[in-house]
């Protein structure tokens, strides 16, 4: 009787686990084959928009409840993920959202995405996005703070990107910029992932070839996390190169400040596992950035160099670039860390 019981509650517990988490099920096969699906406009395709309460909400639903000046914060999910983990990813089912606007008077925003397209394309939509709401949102939009996990950091540089070349509206209110875990230099498992395939294509065997170009059938996202392509990078003709690929520098936007958390499944960031491997999918060297390295290296030689957490580069529109190692946290506990989650309280409330 107690084994059928305790048999009868496992069942239960495995059937609940799986329901919570079928929201992940379309941002997953988005991740996987979302290229096509928009390319084909199949209504499986997911179009970027805000989220609140699990559904897609328009600006005009965004701007109305908006106080006056308000702190805006837009959180932005990685690859195959969406909202939910900002709302919940925390013990007792807490979120980084939930927990801040209880905290602070921040507004949370969700920004939910097609994690199968090319990273420039969602670049560009986030910005399109953003500056609707600047537009609509007028004296209700204050600052503005933009938070990027893994792929969805690099999306927001992307937008950071398209939107100084359009000098879009939204960059003025634009005032800190935080990337957990994001690969700005690329993903070690997609390089493999690519040399694996490429290995594959040109054996002289035909069954092998087959393999390798059905494993080559990844998304457009995917393969832009390669070498971290946020402009269209992927269309030069050296773009699948095994090597010494060519990419476009996004800079740190002028005025903003920027915030590098780090993950570790160590306890050191400067050990050589850590530097390849960091957080289990991003290493300590990609998340840190050649572009953020070397404008800080640049910093130095002038002489402005102020601490390892922070930097501030005398400049016409001063730019600060922080960084902060969380140890034995890996890729996705940097969704749901206590510790990150002060960090952001603190950033709101001007401590950062």
């Amino acid at each position: 009787m107690n084994t059928a019981v305790l048999a009868g509650q496992g069942i239960k517990t495995a059937y609940q686990a799986g329901d919570e988490n079928k929201h992940f099920i379309m941002p997953a096969i988005n991740g996987i084959v979302g290229h096509r699906l928009a390319r084909f406009e199949h209504p499986s395709a997911i179009r970027m928009s805000f989220r609140l309460q699990e559904q897609d909400r328009t600006v005009d639903d965004i701007v109305q409840d908006l106080k006056p000046n308000s702190v805006v914060l837009v959180f932005v999910h990685g690859l195959m993920a969406d909202e939910i983990p900002w709302q919940t990813a925390m013990p007792e089912k807490q979120g980084y959202g939930p927990v801040l606007e209880s905290r602070t008077e921040a507004r949370c925003l969700y920004i939910r995405y097609n994690t199968g397209r090319h990273i420039s394309e969602n670049g560009q939509d986030l910005d399109r996005l953003l500056s609707e709401l600047v537009k609509k949102g007028g004296h209700r939009i204050g600052r503005m703070i933009l938070v990027g996990h893994s792929m969805g950091g690099l999306v927001v540089r992307s937008a950071g990107h398209y939107g100084q070349k359009r000098k879009g509206k939204w960059i003025g209110h634009l005032s800190d910029v935080v990337l957990l875990g994001v690969p700005n230099d690329g993903s070690f498992l997609e390089r493999f992932g690519h040399i694996a395939t490429f290995v594959l294509k040109n054996v002289w065997n035909y069954p092998t070839q087959i393999v390798g170009r059905i494993a080559d059938e990844r998304s457009d996202g995917i393969k832009d996390l390669r070498w971290g392509f946020m402009a269209e990078d992927w269309k030069r003709e050296d773009a699948d190169k095994l090597m010494n690929v060519k990419r476009t520098e996004v800079l740190p936007v002028p005025g903003v400040r920027y915030h590098l958390l780090l993950g570790s499944m160590s306890e050191s960031v400067i050990s050589p596992l850590a530097t390849y491997f960091g957080d289990g999918l991003v290493g300590t060297r990609s998340a840190l950035g050649k572009e953020f390295v070397e404008f800080t290296e640049q910093a130095e030689k002038r002489g402005n160099h102020k601490s390892l957490l922070g930097r501030i580069f005398p400049a016409k529109k001063p730019a600060t670039i922080q960084y902060q190692a969380f140890m034995t946290t890996g890729h996705l506990g940097l969704l749901g860390s206590p510790e990150v989650c002060q960090y952001l309280i603190a950033l709101v409330a001007g401590r950062k």
